[in-house]
């Protein structure tokens, strides 16, 4: 009997040490895997942009938003996906910015006039005549004093994807302009905007700050002259209809950006930042493709619908009486008159 009680304790001691010695093995690989079983939860956590703009869901901006969704969504798998918001449903420009900033909306497609009430230093780039083609303004937002003030942006809680390739604000109206004195009392229509009413002074006309929703009532009515704005949203805004000239004094580039909020962005793992920045790359590319077409095609359709376009022949006088603006504008930016000289050497001119 005693011989079988020993036999007995034997085995459950022998059981017992199996299981003491499994549990700790158990144990001992759980705690090896467990790192690895986060970043598998982490490559598998699915994030949500929403992307917005105010212009309509057939403008360019939608077909590059539209691009950069279906790129980002396949390039991470689906672990982003993008809702698109055109036609200002997520609110205007500042309200967006704003958005941006506090992490609500992870990106919109926004001007750099709105962007001047957060960063002061944009201002600079609203000044007219500052760019004389697509190829200076290019050259400059995408060098030194483009990724200078870009780094201003993060610091505000934005961040600088890129800018678009865009187009030129020109004069529509119910006469043509065709030298510095066709603007000579002119009311014209415009933003907000300090350097744009400056500039409308210093050629002569009576810039008249007007809200966009009351612009086509405004033109038809004849409390303003004239507006101004770039091909493709002249046409998208059938102002055409009430405003039969359109002139190509080409006087401020549209300077437009991918923007993302920082604080969103910083929770993104950091291959999926990369993904992103990437995407917003090719996105912007694409539309500046687009772009291009849309112009041609705005000016071919406004010509089908009784506008009439006219060249600038000489724009001398318009650059330099802008100059005189530029004077004005740039005392109220800060490093205003520094952020000017470094835009003119990168163009190889003088003030």
């Amino acid at each position: 009997m005693k011989k079988v009680s020993k036999v007995v304790v034997f085995i459950i001691v022998l059981t017992l040490v199996a299981l003491f010695v499994g549990g700790c093995a158990s144990k001992s690989e759980n705690e090896n895997n467990q790192p690895s079983e986060q970043v598998s939860e982490s490559n598998q956590k699915q994030y949500t942009i929403k992307i917005t703009h105010v212009l309509s869901d057939k403008h360019h901006y939608t077909k590059g938003a539209k691009k950069f969704k279906e790129i980002i969504e396949e390039k991470s798998n689906g672990r982003i996906k993008v809702e698109i918001y055109p036609n200002a449903q997520l609110g205007g420009e500042r309200t967006v910015l704003e958005g941006l900033q506090m992490g609500t909306i992870e990106m919109g497609i926004i001007t750099s006039g709105a962007l001047s009430g957060f960063v002061p230093e944009f201002a600079v780039l609203d000044l007219g005549y500052l760019f004389r083609d697509n190829d200076e303004a290019m050259k400059v937002l995408n060098g030194p004093v483009g990724q200078e003030l870009s780094q201003k942006m993060v610091d505000i809680g934005i961040r600088n994807l890129g800018f678009i390739n865009y187009a030129f604000r020109s004069v529509y109206g119910k006469k043509p302009i065709q030298t510095i004195d066709d603007l000579k009392g002119v009311k014209i229509r415009t933003m907000e905007n300090p350097a744009h009413q400056a500039l409308f002074k210093a050629l002569g006309a009576s810039p008249v700050p007007m809200a966009w929703p009351e612009l086509y009532t405004g033109l038809q009515q004849g409390t303003i002259d004239a507006a101004e704005n770039s091909p493709d949203v002249l046409y998208a805004s059938k102002h055409y209809e009430v405003a039969k000239h359109y002139s190509l004094t080409e006087h401020v580039f549209n300077v437009v950006m991918y923007m993302i909020s920082e604080k969103f962005y910083q929770t993104l793992p950091e291959d999926l930042q990369n993904m992103v920045a990437d995407a917003a790359k090719q996105a912007i590319e694409y539309e500046n493709g687009v772009i291009r077409n849309d112009i041609n095609n705005a000016l071919s359709e406004l010509k089908k619908v009784g506008v009439e376009i006219y060249e600038i022949q000489n724009k001398e006088p318009f650059y330099e009486a802008a100059k005189q603006s530029w004077e004005e504008v740039i005392k109220d930016i800060p490093n205003g008159e520094e952020y000017l000289n470094k835009i003119l050497k990168a163009e190889g001119r003088n003030k």
